[in-house]
C-alpha cells in the first residue's frame, strides 16, 4: 500500500479510539510500500517500538505510522531544488549558515 492510501485505509478500518493490540492484530501485516520495493515494510515493523497504547483519532495512528517509517521511504537526503546539492567529503552536504529571509 502506498502511504498516501493510509489516511483512507486507516479510516475505513477502524472506530477510533483504538488500541494498539487490535491494530497489529488486524492490519499488521500490511506493507507500506517504500520506494524500492525491497525497503517496504509491514505495519507491525513500524510500530514496533510506537509507545502509544491507545489511538484516539485516525489522524494519531497514521501519524505514528508515518513518523516511524525508515529514511528509505522519503527523497533524496538534504535534496535543495534552490540550489546546488554537492555531496561533500564523507557524506556531508553543504549548508549555507546565512541567516537570510526572502
Amino acid at each position: 500500500m502506498e502511504p498516501s492510501q493510509l489516511p483512507t485505509f486507516l479510516e475505513s478500518e477502524f472506530e477510533y479510539p483504538v488500541n494498539h493490540t487490535t491494530v497489529h492484530n488486524q492490519i499488521g501485516d500490511v506493507v507500506v510500500d517504500a520506494p524500492d520495493a525491497a525497503d517496504s515494510e509491514a505495519i507491525n515493523e513500524v510500530l514496533a517500538y510506537d509507545n502509544d497504547e491507545i489511538y484516539e483519532t485516525v489522524d494519531d495512528l497514521l501519524y505514528s505510522i508515518i513518523g516511524n517509517l525508515d529514511d528509505d521511504y522519503i527523497g533524496r537526503k538534504f535534496y535543495d531544488d534552490r540550489g546546488e546539492n554537492i555531496e561533500g567529503e564523507a557524506g556531508e552536504y553543504p549548508h549555507d549558515d546565512r541567516d537570510e529571509s526572502f
